[in-house]
């Protein structure tokens, strides 16, 4: 029997939906869609920020106080080659925890992650999914960095990962079949799904441009600019791809 993976990374904007619980995780760059950003933060379960990512919520509010007050995260990691001293001093006053990892062959969002299994596998967190924001856009290796996150971590089923940037929700739909519900009132309509560092032969449904037993590649053709036509997207496909949609404008 074919395992169809059921997804619905809309549900974490909708203020009517219900998602997973999810860690949220800050990074290094300017927090200026403070409504998408307010959104996330109160509905995510724990908060980190990723090493420069404090000094972006620091900055994004040190001149409203009560925001200031508002917006503290549960934890700060990286390898603290950004964090600021002054960033580091007031979070510090408010009882943050600053953790330093000094290896350098993972990102700071990945420090994170890994934290967050740590504290999981102690049985102080349950399973939560990750939001990371923002996260594309900004330095292009940055972008791609967090994009092949997505790639490492696509062997935790039982953890959702969704990239989040100002105009994005980005996932990793792996080798298989799978049902996107689209919350319309949130998300699209343009959308794309691309294979990104190998091929992929795909077939869709529900799009307006649909694939069929397609074979897609950098240097062919990639199914950027599509639009939904249904609320239910079907997507097989025999390699790793990306999926993005557009976040709409939030009331």
């Amino acid at each position: 029997m074919n395992i169809i993976t059921h997804w619905c990374p809309g549900n974490i904007l909708d203020p009517n939906a219900k998602p997973n619980p999810f860690c949220l995780i800050i990074l290094d760059q300017p927090l200026t869609h403070v409504k998408l950003f307010e959104r996330l933060w109160d509905r995510a379960t724990f908060k980190f920020a990723a090493d420069g990512g404090a000094n972006r919520l620091y900055d994004a509010f040190k001149d409203t106080p009560t925001l200031l007050e508002k917006y503290v995260p549960d934890e700060i990691a990286g390898d603290m080659d950004s964090l600021r001293d002054d960033t580091k001093d007031y979070y510090e006053s408010k009882g943050v925890p600053v953790t330093k990892v000094s290896e350098q062959m993972t990102t700071d969002l990945m420090k994170c992650v890994i934290i967050l299994d740590d504290k999981e596998m102690s049985k102080t967190h349950p399973k939560l999914d990750i939001v990371a924001f923002p996260a594309l856009g900004g330095r292009f290796d940055h972008t791609i960095a967090n994009i092949n996150i997505l790639y490492e971590l696509k062997d935790q089923i039982e953890r959702r990962v969704i990239l989040v940037s100002d105009q994005n929700l980005t996932i990793l739909l792996d080798k298989g079949q799978h049902h996107i519900h689209c919350l319309k009132n949130v998300e699209g309509p343009h959308c794309g799904i691309m294979p990104i560092g190998a091929p992929a032969t795909m077939t869709t449904k529900g799009l307006k441009w649909n694939l069929e037993n397609h074979k897609c590649f950098f240097g062919g053709m990639v199914s950027t600019c599509n639009v939904f036509d249904s609320d239910l997207i079907q997507v097989e496909t025999d390699s790793p791809v990306v999926w993005t949609t557009e976040i709409m404008d939030l009331e």
